[in-house]
């Protein structure tokens, strides 16, 4: 059965993504793009632009500066989007990436984010986001401004759930291993991220699902490991999951974790079962590497991209 709560996304970081297609980079020269497009960016903004593609209306909360962040402003309402934010100095920074194609290559640039952001304005931002989250869904991701506490998603992940919230986090390094420490409802490392909270080498996909079920057990409810070109695992309380990526065409990777992320929460608010979860994960984020720039996926493709994809109970 589906659950109606409300659901928030935090961008304390968001971004315009800017993506070029070349042929070929030559250095000291110019290179003449083949194609550009601008997109919104920032994981917790690609988080909620996936959620509407899919039929959840999520809360956008954001720090938004200059004239690129009304361009930001101006993208989101484009998608539907009215995000819940404030204006401080400076500009919202600008994400480059480059698409190469002969050699294949991808090459990523994140820009400068505004500096100084106060205590005051960062109390303002998390306050709104707090309440709109409300006891429905609160999504901590991306990257942190200089000057932002490195606990602050801990911080924010145990008020959440002293309200009744659930909790989904997606970052990396010390900000996973201090929000671990609050049983977050959801998060999805990749392999490398999943091997710092183990501090091991995790080979295998028993390994990955050993570990990760060691995380569900301290508490962490569902965790998603995703493993790129090899698939993902999946492990909640009654067991563990593994199931192939689809094949694919890689047209841009940028957003495809986000728009995991969303595919996962979206099925577990609509109560689908383990493989359910997986399978829409999966599909959501191949679908986004599809697409170019961070168009994320089309919700059309999503039957398609499941098809002929088995998902197996690991036991473990």
């Amino acid at each position: 059965m589906a659950d109606n709560k409300p659901i928030a996304t935090l961008a304390l970081n968001p971004a315009i993504d800017l993506s070029y297609l070349v042929s070929e980079l030559v250095p000291f020269r110019k290179t003449k793009a083949r194609h550009a497009r601008y997109d919104c960016g920032g994981n917790a903004v690609n988080v909620a632009r996936a959620l509407k593609k899919l039929g959840k209306a999520a809360h956008t909360c954001c720090i938004l500066a200059g004239e690129s962040g009304t361009m930001l402003k101006h993208l989101l309402a484009q998608e539907g989007i009215i995000p819940e934010s404030i204006t401080v100095e400076g500009e919202t920074r600008v994400n480059s990436t480059i698409q190469q194609r002969r050699p294949p290559a991808e090459y990523k640039i994140s820009g400068v984010a505004p500096e100084n952001i106060s205590a005051d304005e960062i109390a303002t931002i998390t306050k709104r986001f707090l309440k709109l989250a409300g006891d429905g869904y609160g999504v901590l991701t991306g990257s942190l401004p200089n000057g932002v506490p490195q606990d602050i998603y801990a911080r924010l992940s145990a008020q959440l759930r002293d309200q009744g919230a659930r909790v989904v986090i997606d970052t990396k390094d010390d900000m996973l291993l201090s929000a671990l420490k609050t049983r977050p409802y959801l998060i999805k490392p990749n392999v490398y991220e999943l091997e710092i909270t183990s501090g091991k080498a995790l080979p295998t996909v028993e390994a990955i699902a050993g570990q990760a079920r060691q995380l569900q057990q301290g508490g962490v409810a569902n965790v998603c490991v995703s493993m790129g070109a090899e698939g993902a695992v999946f492990v909640n309380d009654d067991d563990s999951y593994y199931a192939p990526a689809p094949k694919i065409r890689v047209m841009c990777s940028v957003g495809a974790g986000d728009a995991m992320v969303a595919g996962l929460l979206a099925a577990l608010v609509d109560g689908l079962p383990a493989e359910e979860v997986l399978l829409q994960g999966l599909a959501c984020g191949s679908g986004a590497v599809t697409q170019p720039g961070t168009m994320l996926f089309d919700p059309e493709q999503l039957d398609s991209l499941k098809e002929g994809l088995e998902v197996t109970r690991l036991g473990i």
